[in-house]
């Protein structure tokens, strides 16, 4: 019993000490929205929009880039995700990924992918 409640005691003490502790975080709360716009656009094919009303609003181009050994490699998956959210800043919900390019050596970057989708309005 006297273990319990010097452990409960210690417990405590604990999280009353730590009451003060401030919490920093460079995250932006202003980008989250930003952040997590590329999850309202889905991917779909032509095929599976078969008799769905929808709407070409234009090309997106999404880009990853490596520009030194230091950096992260250059992915498709960085580029799918930046076209998504290009889509989505031009009101579409969905995408249609045509192809995706990866070159080496560019003025800008030692490695690039680029993603090419079409962004669509599908209504359901």
């Amino acid at each position: 019993m006297f273990k319990s409640c010097a452990l409960i005691f210690a417990v405590s003490c604990g999280l009353c000490a730590c009451e003060s502790v401030a919490f920093n975080t460079n995250l932006d709360p202003d980008n989250f929205k930003d952040y997590y716009k590329a999850s309202a656009v889905e991917d779909s094919t032509y095929e599976g929009l078969t008799g769905k009303n929808y709407k070409s609003l234009g090309l997106v181009r999404g880009l990853s880039c490596q520009i030194d050994d230091r950096d992260f490699p250059a992915n498709e998956a960085d580029a799918r995700t930046d076209a998504r959210r290009k889509a989505a800043d031009m009101g579409a919900n969905a995408v249609v990924f045509g192809k995706c390019v990866k070159i080496n050596k560019t003025p800008s970057c030692q490695v690039s992918v680029t993603c090419y989708a079409d962004a669509l309005l599908v209504n359901e």
